[in-house]
C-alpha cells in the first residue's frame, strides 16, 4: 500500500504537531504501508499521484472556502482524474463562532461543492477533529463523514491511560498564547484578558513557576505589535516566554508542567494527550469544537452579541471556578476525556485509518 500523506505546516507548531502524529498514526495502525509526506500547497503532476494507492489530506481547519480552492490545495484540479482516493483525515472548520445561525449558514461555494462531491462519489472519505466540523460538512451534503478526532490526540506512548499524570500540588505552569490577534480591532480586550488570566493564576498558585509560548512565533506579519506588547507583560510577571514556531519540538516545554493554561488548541490537544492537566479558553469555533468533541468545560474569552464578537466579561470568573473544581478533583474531572479520546480512538479512528490502508473493506 503506497500512500501520500498531504499536510500543510508552515509556521505554526500545531501544524507540525498533528502531521507528526498523522504519520504515527499510519505506523502504527497500517505498518505495512509505504507512506510519503508533501505538501498541500504543492503542485503535484497527475502521473506523480497516479503512483500512490490513496492520498490523505491530514489535519488543519481545511473544511473551510479559502482552503479548498485550488490554489491552496492544487491537487484539487485532479479529483475526476487521479487514480487514488483522496481522503481527509481529522480536519476541521475555522469558522469565527458557534453559534446556530453561524454554523446553519456557513455554505461551501459551488466550485468547493463540486469537489467535494466528486470526491465523494469516486469512493473518497471525510473525518474531523470535532463535532462542529462534522455538522458543517453533512449541512453542506457530505455524507461520508466520520468524527476521528484530531490526529494529535493521540500519542501512543499513553493511549491506554485514565488517570492525570500530576497529582497534588501545582509547582509548574504553562500558559499558551492567543492565536486570534491579527485584527488590532480586539487587542486592546484581548490584551486585558491575557492581563486578567496571569493575575487570576499568579493568586491561585502564588508559588508556582510559569513559562509562556507563542506557538506562531513572536514576529508575525500582523500580529508582532500586539505579541511584544505581551512580551512586556511577561517580562513585568517575571515570566520567561519561547517562539516554538517552525517545528513540533517546543512541545516538549509541555512535559516538565504540572498544568497548562491557555487559548492555543493544539497545546491543549498535546497535554491532554499525554495526559497533562489543561484548560483551553477557546477563541473561535476550533477551540469550542476540541473542548466540546472532549466533553470538557468550554470557557470562550469572547461573547457574540448580533454578529459581533466582544470580550467575555465572564471569562475569569469561569476560569477560576472550574480550577478550583479541577484542584478539588485533584484533576480526576478530565478523566472522563481520557475515556473519551480512548473510545473515540478504538472505534472510530482506527477502522477509518484501516479503511483508508485497505486493512478493511467499506
Amino acid at each position: 500500500m503506497h500512500i501520500l500523506l498531504l499536510s500543510r505546516p508552515v509556521v505554526n507548531a500545531g501544524d507540525y504537531l498533528f502531521t507528526a502524529r498523522s504519520l504515527e498514526a499510519f505506523e502504527n495502525i497500517c505498518p505495512d504501508a509505504d507512506i510519503q509526506t508533501g505538501h498541500i500547497s504543492r503542485a503535484y503532476e497527475l502521473d506523480y499521484l497516479n503512483q500512490f494507492d490513496a492520498v490523505v489530506a491530514a489535519g488543519g481547519p481545511l473544511y473551510d472556502n479559502r482552503f479548498l480552492t485550488e490554489e491552496a490545495f492544487p491537487a484539487l484540479r485532479y479529483a475526476a482524474k487521479m487514480l487514488p482516493k483522496l481522503h481527509f483525515l481529522s480536519n476541521g472548520w475555522y469558522g469565527p463562532d458557534a453559534e446556530a445561525g453561524s454554523l446553519s449558514n456557513y455554505r461551501f461555494e459551488h466550485n468547493v461543492k463540486k469537489k467535494l462531491s466528486t470526491i465523494e462519489k469516486r469512493g473518497g472519505t471525510f473525518s474531523c477533529r470535532d463535532f462542529i466540523s462534522e455538522y458543517i460538512l453533512r449541512n453542506n451534503g457530505i455524507r461520508n463523514v466520520t468524527m476521528t478526532g484530531c490526529t494529535a490526540w493521540y500519542d501512543y506512548d499513553r493511549l491506554g491511560m485514565y488517570e492525570p499524570i500530576c497529582r497534588g500540588r501545582v509547582r509548574r505552569i504553562l500558559l499558551s498564547d492567543q492565536g486570534i490577534t491579527k485584527d488590532p480591532a480586539v487587542w486592546e480586550w484581548k490584551y486585558k484578558q491575557m492581563e486578567n488570566t496571569i493575575s487570576l493564576l499568579k493568586e491561585i498558585f502564588p508559588e508556582a513557576e510559569f513559562a509562556f509560548t507563542f506557538n506562531g512565533g513572536i514576529q508575525t506579519k500582523y500580529s508582532e505589535a500586539y505579541n511584544l506588547r505581551i512580551c512586556g507583560l511577561l517580562r513585568d510577571n517575571d515570566i520567561a516566554f519561547h517562539d516554538i514556531s517552525g517545528s513540533m519540538e517546543g512541545f516538549s516545554l509541555c512535559d516538565a508542567v504540572d498544568l497548562h493554561v491557555g487559548f492555543r488548541v493544539h497545546t491543549h490537544i498535546h497535554c491532554m494527550s499525554r495526559r497533562i492537566p489543561s484548560v483551553l479558553i477557546s477563541e473561535d469555533a476550533r477551540g469550542i469544537g476540541c473542548n466540546t468533541a472532549l466533553g470538557l468545560h468550554d470557557i470562550r474569552d469572547f461573547s457574540v452579541d448580533r454578529g459581533k464578537i466582544a470580550s467575555n466579561s465572564r471569562m475569569i470568573q469561569e476560569l477560576e471556578y472550574y480550577l478550583s473544581d479541577l484542584m478539588k478533583s485533584d484533576f480526576q474531572l478530565l478523566t472522563s476525556a481520557y475515556v473519551r479520546m480512548n473510545t473515540v480512538y478504538r472505534n472510530f479512528f482506527v477502522p477509518f485509518v484501516r479503511r483508508i490502508g485497505f486493512y478493511d473493506k467499506g
